[in-house]
């Protein structure tokens, strides 16, 4: 008989590397700092060792959380090659509670190896995201979804070289991968993002939106992301100092205060046409 083979595209596997697995650790972190070669977007490998280190913090998590922070390896199959990776953070509070989305994740990195992008799902990516947030936390399901956010580096204010090089080390431009993120579901929030130092000797990145998965129309309470970026900014950005203490994070959470409400940028606005046109240019 004959048997005709066909190629076979296997589920991506998640698992957390914890620090005392170096060889993975190794492998892991390597794909990743060839990814992100901007300086200030890039953690040292001895950040990600603190940050494990805070988990379990019960000073940092009473003061700051709660906040867990996983380093996640994406394997070509359960047991296969590290090809890729997942840094998150999760957290909740009454806030998220009353709001119906009960966690909330901050999904810092994600990356694949040039020779394996292509591979997997958005959506298994998001399954495995919000899972976790529930897991974590010892939660069901609420009225929505957890919400994931993460950063998205905003062509229009990046330099000509930043774009050059994001585009070199990632393959695929800023402002092409602004729009995919967008084709997959995730909106920018209409609010003025910016990211911390993530060491004394970076500085503040302006250049990022931060996207969200709510659906269509949603205004997330502002307390829900004071929440998130608080937890998120005094444990992995500023690794255990006081978010309040930044002057970055004082601004955003000034605008997240007094019963606001954020929505998202409106896709008829200058600077989202604007980036639709230069992602169909390129």
């Amino acid at each position: 008989m004959d048997q005709i083979s066909k190629p076979i595209r296997a589920k991506l596997s998640y698992e957390e590397v914890l620090p005392e697995d170096s060889r993975s650790f190794s492998t892991l972190y390597n794909i990743y700092a060839e990814l992100f070669p901007l300086a200030d977007e890039r953690e040292p490998p001895e950040a990600f060792f603190e940050i494990a280190a805070l988990n379990s913090n019960s000073a940092m998590q009473r003061a700051f959380g709660p906040w867990r922070e996983i380093v996640s390896a994406i394997r070509s199959w359960q047991g296969g090659p590290i090809i890729g990776g997942h840094v998150f953070g999760l957290t909740t509070s009454r806030a998220h509670v009353e709001f119906g989305c009960l966690a909330s994740v901050q999904a810092i990195y994600t990356f694949l190896e040039a020779g394996s992008r292509g591979q997997g799902t958005i959506g298994d990516m998001r399954d495995y995201l919000e899972a976790e947030a529930l897991r974590v936390f010892g939660f069901t399901a609420g009225t929505m979804r957890p919400l994931i956010l993460f950063e998205v580096n905003n062509p229009l204010r990046m330099t000509n070289a930043e774009i050059e090089e994001d585009l070199a080390r990632s393959g695929i431009s800023p402002f092409q991968r602004y729009v995919f993120w967008k084709r997959k579901g995730f909106r920018p929030l209409d609010f003025s993002y910016v990211q911390p130092r993530l060491r004394p000797d970076a500085e503040p990145v302006r250049y990022l939106d931060l996207f969200c998965s709510a659906p269509p129309g949603t205004r997330i309470p502002g307390a829900v992301l004071k929440n998130h970026l608080a937890s998120f900014i005094s444990i992995s950005v500023l690794k255990g100092v006081a978010a309040a203490e930044d002057e970055e994070f004082r601004k955003m959470a000034a605008a997240l205060d007094g019963g606001s409400q954020v929505g998202f940028k409106s896709e008829q606005s200058d600077e989202q046409r604007r980036i639709l046109m230069r992602a169909r240019e390129r």
